[in-house]
């Protein structure tokens, strides 16, 4: 059971990663808006953004999982290597194909941005 401490580091932890997210979330449309020599930029930028958020699908979804017994205690240094394990593998597919939020953005961030330049 969690005590009021851990509670509050959890809610700060959830603030700070929302604000990564808000972060991410406006660098993507920013580098939309911008000449197609920075298309890498942008792809990175919306890669960032699948990553972050897959990491925080994972980390949500370890909260589901019952720990006990010998191997899986619910431990710091259990946590700290699940985020860990989490971030590598958030990475990994984002880096990848991904889940197509990645590619969603950035056709979605390039139809504004036409429009934009259209006007």
């Amino acid at each position: 059971m969690a005590d009021i401490k851990t509670a509050g580091l959890m809610d700060s932890g959830m603030t700070a990663e929302f604000a990564k997210l808000q972060s991410q979330a406006q660098k993507v449309k920013s580098l939309a808006s911008k000449d197609v020599k920075e298309e890498k930029e942008l792809d990175e930028a919306a890669a960032g953004f699948e990553a972050l958020l897959l990491h925080n699908m994972l980390k949500e979804m370890w909260k589901t999982v019952e720990f006990t017994g010998f191997l899986g205690e619910d431990s710091n240094e259990a946590q700290i290597y699940r985020d860990m394990l989490n971030q590598a593998l958030a990475d990994s597919v984002a880096e990848g194909e991904g889940i197509g939020v990645k590619d969603f953005l950035k056709k979605e961030l390039s139809k504004s941005d036409s429009a934009s330049k259209k006007l």
